[in-house]
């Protein structure tokens, strides 16, 4: 009888537990925005990351090795800015830490050696 009731306790104590990350994931500070510029798709988003928040960008392109010139601004100012290559999946990823002070409205262009610039905006 104890052993049935200690198998039901744990029971307990893990499925809340599991309750309880699941809200803090559902709960996240992340704001994501999702689009395309003709073939090439990207998704933007910025979270909290240990109080401050980060910039997350993906672009998938059409093919590897290829040169964007990227510039990210946070509202007016801009934040960094060079050329990122692909990687052998057709995929440019940037991370940056962004001022936890500054404008919530953030912006990458993206723009290919030959071709118009993919432009992203989020508001957090």
């Amino acid at each position: 009888m104890k052993k049935t009731i200690l198998v039901v306790l744990v029971a307990v104590v893990l499925a809340v537990g599991a309750g309880l990350g699941i809200r803090t994931a559902v709960a996240s500070d992340e704001v994501t925005e999702r689009g395309a510029c003709g073939t090439t798709a990207y998704e933007l988003s910025v979270e909290d990351d240990d109080g401050a928040p980060e910039l997350s960008f993906e672009l998938q392109a059409t093919g590897p090795g290829e040169t964007w010139q990227v510039v990210v601004e946070q509202g007016d100012r801009e934040v960094l800015s060079g050329e990122r290559m692909t990687d052998e999946d057709a995929e440019l990823d940037l991370d940056a830490v962004v001022d936890d002070g500054g404008s919530d409205t953030f912006t990458v262009t993206a723009t290919p050696a030959s071709g118009e610039a993919c432009i992203a905006t989020v508001t957090r």
